[in-house]
């Protein structure tokens, strides 16, 4: 027979491609993802080191919320990736989004990660701050 869930999920998994895709033309935002893989605490110094992996590409962005601070104005921003965009791998809130907004370069801090599967997972929405 048919296995259905795989089917459904390379749909899913094409669909969320293309769509995304799309959608990172239209935008045409590019953005640079850093996975922070492996940390490691140096008790002696007090600091954390990971090993980190850039990946550079287009992805929709959508501007929600801009909001004062602490006198200093803080925006929030849907963004939608694949997992092929990033290695393969699961995003984590240590990973870091840079963005460029009002023509300078911002690293967005990641609030929120919602992942959309079937057997496989194909497409991530991710909020973030900067």
């Amino acid at each position: 027979g048919v296995d259905m869930p795989g089917a459904l999920d390379s749909l899913f998994k094409s669909v969320a491609k293309s769509v995304v895709a799309d959608l990172g033309k239209a935008f045409d935002h590019t953005i640079t993802y850093t996975r922070k893989a492996s940390p490691s605490y140096n008790t002696s110094t007090g600091a954390l080191t990971t090993t980190d992996t850039a990946f550079s590409f287009d992805v929709p962005v959508e501007f929600v919320d801009a909001e004062e601070e602490e006198g200093r104005e803080e925006r929030k921003a849907r963004l939608y990736i694949t997992p092929d965009q990033i290695g393969d791998n699961q995003p984590t809130f240590e990973d870091t989004v840079t963005l460029k907004y009002a023509g300078s370069n911002r690293v967005a801090q990641i609030t929120d990660i919602r992942t959309f599967k079937g057997d496989q997972e194909y497409l991530y929405q991710l909020l973030v701050r900067f």
